[in-house]
């Protein structure tokens, strides 16, 4: 198991749940390019590494499909101003896919997909997960994108209880749908967006080769 030293370990020392916030990667700004410098620099240890995949194969993957948004999962309030800070609050990663597979729901033309989530070591059992899985952050970032989605769904390993017990706590429910996945069966899980406001879609920035 991969853990930060120095500034990372005082951060989470002084977290707590009102500090978290998504931010979009899709869009150019000094505090995306500072995620997306230290997001390949995270870890997992193996026993969640196979169910999940980092950003260094992930985000290239939803960068090249207009269908999927990435973001990161960031536990400090205030702006990221140097790598060093960036380090430190970076917690996590995630992708809101608008191309769900109609084996997941029965509307998938109503529904955003949730992929390639996952929490850091250092972040874990601090109320994370659970914080940037619930209403409002998760929703309000998946309307943002997805305009028409009415439902939010995931997959979650069968053999990943920790997982399991965070999306609950999120308010998802099991469907009773399962899907193969490379480590083992996948269950479905959904809950509905909990939000009134659908705004129009956000225009969606395309990195190109010279980006940095």
């Amino acid at each position: 198991m991969t853990r930060w030293r120095g500034s990372g370990r005082r951060a989470a020392a002084s977290w707590d749940a009102a500090q978290v916030r998504l931010v979009r990667l899709d869009e150019e700004t000094g505090e995306t390019a500072l995620l997306r410098r230290v997001l390949p620099e995270h870890r997992l240890p193996p026993e969640q590494l196979r169910f999940t995949g980092l950003p260094a194969q992930t985000l290239p993957d939803a960068d090249s499909d207009p269908e999927r948004f990435p973001y990161a999962v960031v536990a400090l309030a205030g702006a990221l101003t140097d790598p060093a800070t960036a380090r430190a609050a970076c917690a996590g990663f995630g992708v809101l896919d608008r191309a769900v597979r109609s084996q997941l729901v029965d509307a998938p033309e109503r529904a955003v997909l949730l992929r390639a989530y996952y929490v850091t070591p250092q972040w874990q059992g601090r109320g994370v997960g659970r914080t940037s899985c619930s209403p409002p952050l998760l929703d309000g970032l998946a309307v943002e994108v997805a305009p028409h989605a009415e439902e939010i769904v995931l997959c979650v390993n069968q053999s990943n209880l920790p997982a399991q017990r965070v999306y609950r706590a999120a308010g998802f429910g099991f469907t009773g749908n399962t899907v193969p996945g490379d480590a083992g069966p996948q269950d479905v899980m959904s809950r509905p967006l909990y939000t009134g406001i659908h705004p129009e879609p956000h225009p969606r920035y395309r990195r190109t080769e010279n980006s940095q």
